[in-house]
């Protein structure tokens, strides 16, 4: 398992921060405000145990992180948003990250390896990235990408959301709770 397997709990690939220590309440996102405890409970079908909102920026981007504790654990969701941090003066900075993770072109290859070593690990995102289906008909743009969990990414604006979940779903059962579950954050992005 790979070292952002391990810091994640249940092996959900996220923007590579492991989120602690920081309260949502500092920064000007709350994932935890997108979708509720009500909407998990009816998508999943079971009770949310707990609700743990963090965030972290990591230079001009923000990752806010809204963890669901279901009853049964690797069931449990996250949800996260990332967004233009408080530095970003252009607020691109997001956007910028999806079309680096999601639609790299040839000219950026070239350049990869000088900028990993700043970038602190998201070669590892990218690398998930580059296995991502493009989802129709939900926000601006969407991928979906499975490994041992899904995680369905969606760009609204120049933020956008990563909704991952486990368990013992089919493929197609994650990626239609995860639908459902965006279609209720995207309500609540600005």
């Amino acid at each position: 398992m790979s070292n952002l397997c391990v810091r994640w709990g249940l092996g959900v690939a996220g923007p590579l921060l492991l989120f602690a220590g920081i309260a949502a309440g500092k920064s000007s996102t709350n994932a935890c405000a997108l979708v509720s405890r009500a909407s998990i409970e009816r998508v999943m079908g079971e009770p949310v145990k707990d609700v743990k909102p963090t965030s972290q920026i990591h230079g001009e981007v923000l990752f806010a992180q809204c963890f669901y504790t279901l009853r049964t654990f690797t069931n449990s969701i996250s949800v996260t948003v990332t967004a233009p941090g408080p530095a970003d003066v252009h607020l691109d900075a997001a956007r910028e990250l999806w079309q680096r993770w999601f639609h790299r072109g040839e000219g950026e290859k070239e350049h990869e390896h000088e900028h990993d070593a700043d970038r602190g690990g998201e070669s590892e995102e990218e690398e998930a990235a580059a296995k991502a289906v493009p989802v129709p008909g939900i926000g601006e743009e969407a991928f979906w990408v499975h490994s041992f969990v899904g995680t369905l990414y969606v760009r609204k604006g120049g933020q956008f959301i990563r909704i991952s979940m486990g368990g013992k779903l089919s493929d197609d059962e994650r990626l239609a709770k995860a639908k459902a579950l965006a279609s209720d954050a995207l309500r609540h992005m600005p």
